[in-house]
């Protein structure tokens, strides 16, 4: 699927392969919730359509499409992070290791079943394990003939710089708003308003997809702003912390993150500048006149080396207990 916001990177794969230049490896980057990954797919389905369209879209009805409508195409390949097989752990460990790049670059290697391309989409590419990385570099630089390898990630200062450097890199930019606005108005089908979609989309750093996500996420947003302006309400922060477990670890600490930001755009701007909780502007506003610019920036470091470090299992309860503490603390 290619969205409105990403023609002029859909011009750029038409011009390569108008070129017969296709690489055979790309790295789609860009922040979360711009369709990178639909992208991918988009583009693998061009590649093994057997009668594309002029600018090279999949026809949709030839037997490689029909393949690949029903996820059963030889040639085309999935990898992304999973929890070890053995693994109990209600939080696991998720990361693509080596022997499942092992397998696919084995299958890489074998002839197509069609003649044509064999296709690899790597899904969050971040989470590859340095020896997986290592071992999905030979591929890189060797691959063989009609080999399309696509990694996909929002975060590719985790990769290592040898795999970056062996791949185009193919970038995707948050749209304009106005653009960002009219697709979620299309696309979404709840009853919102214009202000609550201009909300999430400010939440969503400007990304549509993410941007829809939040608003089917309503909850957790409540539960994190009642987290965060606890101290400011009388209540105890960290009544919040086992409501927070329920739910994804990167995106709660992304949405602290906001809040660190927000305090201080207020501390270093003034009372009117824009912030992402505008809805909590007073609270922030209040927590600004106590907060100390050095525990606030140590907290930020706190999060940050968590999002950094997010693929280890930890006890979220007490992670969440630890992180409201020093909020609470600022």
């Amino acid at each position: 699927m290619i969205y409105p916001w990403q023609q002029q990177q859909w011009q750029h794969i038409h011009q390569l392969l108008e070129a017969d230049r296709l690489p055979h490896g790309m790295l789609l980057l860009g922040n979360q919730g711009l369709g990178k990954a639909d992208f991918s797919v988009a583009m693998a389905n061009a590649v093994l359509c057997q009668s594309p369209s002029d600018d090279h879209q999949a026809c949709g009805r030839c037997k490689s499409c029909r393949l690949l409508a029903a996820e059963t195409h030889p040639d085309l390949h999935y990898l992304s992070p999973k929890a070890p097989a053995k693994s109990k752990s209600k939080n696991p460990v998720m990361s693509i290791r080596i022997d499942d790049i092992r397998d696919l670059c084995e299958t890489l290697n074998q002839t197509s079943l069609y003649g044509g391309y064999r296709v690899a989409i790597i899904e969050q590419a971040e989470y590859l394990t340095l020896s997986a990385a290592n071992s999905l570099l030979k591929t890189l630089e060797e691959p063989g003939q009609n080999v399309l390898i696509l990694l996909v990630t929002s975060r590719s200062n985790r990769l290592p710089v040898t795999i970056r450097s062996r791949c185009q890199i193919l970038r995707f930019s948050t749209p304009d708003e106005d653009i960002s606005l009219s697709w979620l108005q299309a696309n979404q089908q709840n009853d919102v308003s214009a202000d609550q979609l201009k909300q999430a989309l400010k939440y969503a750093d400007g990304s549509p997809l993410a941007a829809m996500h939040r608003l089917s996420q309503t909850e957790h947003q409540e539960v994190l702003t009642a987290a965060m302006t606890a101290s400011v309400s009388g209540k105890n922060s960290l009544e919040y912390a086992v409501k927070l477990a329920q739910f994804t670890k990167t995106s709660t600490l992304e949405g602290m993150l906001s809040w660190v930001s927000d305090l201080a755009r207020l501390l270093s701007c003034g009372p009117e500048i824009a912030i992402t909780n505008e809805h909590e502007r007073a609270k922030l506003q209040a927590l600004a006149k106590k907060v100390n610019k050095q525990r606030l920036f140590r907290f930020q470091d706190q999060l940050n080396f968590n999002l950094l470090h997010g693929s280890i299992a930890v006890n979220e309860q007490l992670l969440w207990e630890n992180l409201l503490l020093s909020w609470d603390n600022l």
